[in-house]
């Protein structure tokens, strides 16, 4: 259940055979103008009752959800700390490198933090490392909760539309497999970025402000390409995948294939899986269906084994 800054969604999936994901069901409640501004829940009351309406239209039984941060309130960092480490020292190393990153006191974030898969040693260990402001954290909580569901994960906008869009990437046709995938963001409050090879993501940019024209993302596409090869990886763009919610922005497709000599395709998360018995109704537009990679993303953490 993603908490847009216009509108409300509910993406459900299910399993349809061993390797394959039906849409179960979807569902969009617009909000009126000003009820979220910058991430900030302004008008709880009007989103609350858009939520209750959003949930009826699912017409789900289901009740415990998968939130998401915006992409603009959440801070990530690696960090590199001696090792092996007892849970409780780890916790404190991180919580220690947090403050000194941050808010002093560490009072006004919500935290996360995980090791990083298969990058620990005997002497260090790489941990990866969530923070958000707890008050934005509680506001969405207390939203969900007054609509009668009980959220369960909470997790970023920009995480969970990059693993929708590695979804879209394991359904497509493999014409350069070993190739960067742009998958960008256009946000309310910006522009977010996630380079992806190979279905991970390599690099991801902070949210920057959203140009007037494709050629300004075209060239902040490049400075990201041009950091990524100065790296150990130094493959070409191989496709851009674009997400958002303006006519405008959908004509930048064109474009941006044009500038970049690659594929650029609008990230229809919809399109990609088979529907199960509650079909949107009228079928959603392209840029409705963009607006769902959050959804869609959030939806996906069941399913970690064709994910």
């Amino acid at each position: 259940m993603d908490i847009g800054t216009d509108s409300l969604h509910w993406v459900e999936l299910a399993r349809d055979g061993r390797a394959l994901l039906r849409l179960e069901r979807c569902a969009v409640e617009p909000l009126a103008p000003g009820c979220i501004v910058q991430g900030q829940i302004e008008r709880f009351e009007d989103v609350s009752a858009a939520l209750k309406r959003l949930v009826r239209a699912a017409g789900s039984d289901h009740r415990r959800v998968a939130l998401a941060m915006p992409a603009s309130a959440v801070q990530t960092q690696l960090l590199t700390l001696p090792g092996p480490l007892s849970p409780t020292a780890l916790e404190q190393q991180v919580q220690q490198a947090i403050s000194h990153n941050s808010d002093p006191s560490g009072s006004g974030l919500a935290m996360d933090y995980g090791l990083v898969p298969g990058a620990g040693a005997s002497t260090a260990q790489q941990v990866w490392t969530a923070t958000t402001p707890w008050n934005m954290l509680q506001d969405r909580l207390g939203l969900a909760e007054s609509a009668g569901l009980t959220p369960t994960v909470v997790d970023g906008q920009a995480q969970a539309c990059a693993r929708a869009a590695a979804l879209l990437l394991r359904l497509r046709p493999a014409t350069n497999p070993a190739g960067v995938t742009a998958f960008v963001q256009l946000l309310s409050d910006g522009v977010s970025l996630q380079l992806l090879v190979r279905h991970n993501v390599v690099r991801q940019s902070p949210v920057w402000p959203k140009p007037n024209t494709a050629f300004g993302l075209y060239q902040h596409l490049q400075n990201e390409m041009t950091v990524l090869s100065q790296g150990d990886l130094a493959a070409g763009l191989a496709l851009i995948l674009v997400s958002g919610d303006t006519s405008q922005e959908l004509q930048w497709c064109e474009s941006l294939a044009q500038q970049a000599g690659c594929d650029c395709e609008w990230a229809d998360p919809v399109k990609a899986l088979r529907h199960g018995h509650q079909e949107p109704d009228p079928a959603p537009s392209p840029q409705a269906c963009a607006g769902l990679m959050t959804a869609c993303g959030l939806a996906l953490r069941r399913f970690k084994d064709l994910c």
